[in-house]
């Protein structure tokens, strides 16, 4: 009896079929966008132009009210923040940093709900289409939502380097995985709550916001969606992708084309079912601190912290032997740590740990 074929999801389809859904969201998102300007507080207002008569709401307090002057102050020091925090504005002026943010902070800087969602409800992501270093990325949509995938797009600020700079095709691609991104997603949560937070930290790709979410997102908390979330953790953590930007970089060295390169739907089913035997801990989409409490938690982790904490006991001991009047320095403890084969921080957390058991 012949082997029978594994089911395709319901969410892959033709390469054209997904461009064609994704410009049509795109050409509607627009639109709507344009249609709501009446209700939107724009950069213009945030700049001093904004009429009080014009009586928009704000839900800053966690229920909704009408906007204020000190709203606005607000506002305008969450966007600040936000520029701060990814290079844009320092020290008053803006800095004209080319932008982008690497895929790990992506998932670093994100609502725990939204990895939390990511990893309950969105279980593929796979790549459609490769224009230039530009990934077209389709997923499946949450178990709520009324449609059957959603497309996010990723631009890889690498690529060109990557391309022409020298490195075997391997070495290439795992660069550019591992450099910055520009990101969009066409989703209610990222239009409304994160496209406006993308755009002042200059790592949106497609159209900009100027609108402040000042219903949605007022405190401007987070940093993607669950869809952008699963394509950032196969970027980051999935070896099936790595293999796809191998092909992207050796693809694009043949050729020196910006032409559309396509994934057929018999290669997204593929890239599908070497996903899904990924190990869970790549399947799972957590943050760099998450999956350090996971490591720190396993047996030969604390087998390794505790021969730290003795390895500090024991050098603290020694160092002490008939010096009982000479205390040893931090710098002379670390030192010796890290002759002993220690990198610094390992140093400095075995003596901290020494230090704790000693009192």
């Amino acid at each position: 009896m012949a082997a029978q074929k594994p089911t395709r999801p319901d969410f892959i389809q033709s390469a054209s079929k997904s461009g064609k859904e994704a410009r049509q969201a795109s050409d509607f998102d627009l639109s709507r966008r344009l249609g709501d300007q009446d209700v939107i507080l724009s950069a213009d207002d945030l700049s001093g132009l904004y009429d009080p008569s014009r009586g928009l709401f704000t839900t800053i307090d966690g229920k909704p009210r009408m906007l204020t002057a000190d709203d606005i102050l607000a506002f305008k020091a969450a966007v600040r923040d936000i520029q701060h925090k990814h290079g844009q504005y320092k020290g008053g002026k803006p800095t004209g940093a080319a932008g982008g943010i690497l895929p790990k902070q992506v998932i670093d800087l994100s609502r725990p709900e939204d990895r939390q969602r990511g990893t309950k409800e969105i279980h593929f992501a796979t790549p459609v289409s490769n224009r230039a270093g530009v990934v077209h990325f389709q997923t499946n949509a949450g178990p709520n939502s009324d449609v059957q995938r959603h497309h996010v797009h990723v631009q890889f600020m690498g690529y060109d380097s990557a391309l022409g700079g020298g490195l075997p095709v391997k070495e290439a691609a795992k660069q550019m995985a591992a450099g910055k991104v520009k990101f969009d997603c066409d989703c209610g949560r990222h239009t409304f709550w994160f496209r406006y937070i993308a755009t002042i930290g200059n790592f949106n790709y497609g159209r900009p916001e100027d609108g402040f979410p000042k219903v949605r997102n007022p405190k401007l908390f987070g940093l993607a969606c669950k869809h952008v979330l699963r394509v950032m953790s196969v970027i980051a953590h999935g070896p099936t992708f790595h293999h796809f930007a191998q092909r992207m970089i050796a693809t694009g060295r043949k050729t020196l084309s910006s032409k559309n390169q396509i994934v057929s739907v018999a290669d997204q089913q593929k890239f599908v079912e070497q996903a899904l035997k990924a190990r869970k801990r790549d399947r799972d989409i957590t943050s760099s601190d998450e999956r350090r409490t996971v490591r720190q938690a396993q047996p030969a982790q604390q087998r390794r912290a505790a021969e730290r904490i003795k390895a500090a006991n024991d050098l603290v001991r020694q160092k002490h032997k008939d010096k009982v009047n000479k205390p040893v320095s931090f710098e002379q403890k670390i030192k010796a740590l890290m002759a002993m084969g220690y990198g610094r921080d390992a140093a400095v957390a075995a003596i901290a740990a020494a230090d704790n058991a000693q009192r």
